[in-house]
């Protein structure tokens, strides 16, 4: 890797300004941004009309988008220690937020690119129980708060590093937890009541035009609709008129863009220190949000706005810029295999997903033909390129869409006679899923109607 005279010159214009030049590596630095309670069809570069991403869509416009991409579980704990271990809920133990500590037996990322010459280092938002980050990583920032008062700091404080770090220093691994959008939880419980009339009516010309799947197929599975369509929240958002629900999505959007705005500050910081063709960047969130699909809101379940998230993946110069995956199905369970990949560094143990770095250059691999998802313990996502299959252990009732005619996930085809090999189909793969898995403790489910437990992680 040659450094022309442009680059010299660049390297020379950085030391003045007290800035370390560029110096090409052959093992690329790793920086994994992600965002809290994203949804994938927030970004304007992907076709959203109503919010303005520019960081995002510049991003974007530098690596690969994957489109059909989903998390390992729709809720922050269980989706975080996903990607830190390569490993399921079920598996690593973090089958629910707080309550539920990670394996102390399964390394985390941290750790993992310690132990083989990485700087590995942490801003924001961590949120896995029973792991300690500040033990796996050296720490940038302390807390995370909420994404509002503490996202830009948090950008500013991986702004600070890249400025300070020496071209001679060995490769780093960072990692940074933006939270926006999640902070639209706060709205949505500052707005729960019915309103008469709209707060600020000047709005009104801006919001988001009704959606197509704001109404549901009532055939939904009983554990959902115990914990999401009952007691005092459901009572009263049930009652919103349209322009409420419209009001939420575009507050939701404003969200979007504040976590924009911070990852703006450390994309100019990579390109300001001349790093962006020494590091590889991969942008990701946890789980998405209802956003007022089917009438809902937040996430912990399997339709779209809660499960599919963006992931991006970027590394200029290095890899071809500006593509659309919209054919390769991807989990949050990718992320640690894609990482340890590239970095050029051994998996780690017993990993349950792919790296994406074929797919990333566009080689031309074998894949995946189905994935599955967690979510609430019991619950189970199946998706296939045509289908998703959506069931609970222990309840009679399931979901299947035809993803190809019916996105918005509005008619549930599981009793129509045309569906039923189908859906044997993919109660087959989620049985041999389940078959390989290591449950833990926390994550194994007592009936062997679900498959075998297994031992103990």
């Amino acid at each position: 890797m040659n450094i022309t005279r442009r680059e010299t010159l660049a390297g020379a214009a950085c030391s003045a300004i007290g800035v370390p030049a560029y110096v090409p590596k052959r093992t690329p630095s790793v920086l994994f941004i992600h965002t809290d309670q994203q949804f994938a069809g927030t970004i304007s570069a992907h076709g959203c009309p109503h919010v303005r991403t520019p960081n995002m869509d510049r991003l974007a416009a530098q690596g690969l988008s994957f489109h059909e991409s989903y998390s390992a579980d729709p809720v922050c704990c269980p989706a975080r220690s996903a990607w830190y271990t390569g490993r399921p809920p079920s598996e690593n133990g973090v089958v629910r937020n707080d309550s539920f500590p990670l394996e102390a037996s399964l390394p985390d990322l941290g750790r993992w690119f310690s132990a083989r010459g990485y700087d590995a280092l942490y801003a924001g938002k961590w949120h896995i129980p029973g792991r300690l980050h500040g033990r796996s990583f050296r720490l940038l920032t302390q807390q995370h708060g909420i994404g509002e008062q503490d996202d830009i700091s948090n950008a500013r404080a991986v702004r600070e590093f890249l400025r300070s770090r020496s071209p001679s220093d060995a490769p780093f691994f960072l990692s940074l937890g933006l939270v926006q959008p999640h902070d639209i939880c706060y709205w949505v419980f500052a707005h729960t009541e019915r309103m008469a009339s709209p707060i600020y009516p000047d709005l009104m010309p801006e919001l988001p035009p009704i959606w197509a799947n704001l109404r549901f197929d009532e055939r939904e599975p009983e554990t959902f609709r115990k914990s999401w369509r009952s007691g005092a929240i459901w009572k009263h958002m049930s009652q919103w008129d349209e322009w409420q629900w419209r009001y939420y999505r575009w507050s939701y959007y404003r969200h979007v863009e504040i976590v924009d705005g911070a990852l703006g500050i450390v994309l100019d910081a990579l390109e300001e220190t001349k790093r962006e063709r020494d590091t590889l960047v991969v942008f990701t969130s946890d789980h998405g949000d209802g956003m007022g699909a089917h009438m809902m809101w937040q996430k912990m379940y399997f339709y779209e706005e809660a499960a599919r998230v963006p992931l991006i993946v970027s590394w200029p110069g290095h890899a071809p810029s500006g593509g659309d995956d919209r054919q390769h199905l991807v989990s949050g369970l990718d992320i640690a295999p894609t990482l340890c990949d590239y970095a050029g560094i051994e998996p780690m143990p017993q990993q349950r997903g792919r790296s994406l770095r074929p797919l990333v250059e566009r080689r031309n691999v074998e894949w995946r033909d189905f994935l599955v998802s967690e979510a609430f313990t019991t619950g189970r996502m199946v998706r296939t390129a045509t289908h998703k299959l959506i069931k609970y252990h222990g309840d009679a009732t399931e979901q299947l869409f035809d993803m190809r005619s019916d996105r918005g996930e509005m008619h549930n085809l599981i009793n129509d006679s045309s569906s039923e090999g189908t859906a044997a189909a993919m109660r087959r793969m989620l049985a041999d899923w389940e078959a390989q898995l290591v449950p833990s403790k926390a994550g194994r489910i007592a009936d062997p109607a679900w498959g075998s437990p297994g031992r103990s992680a």
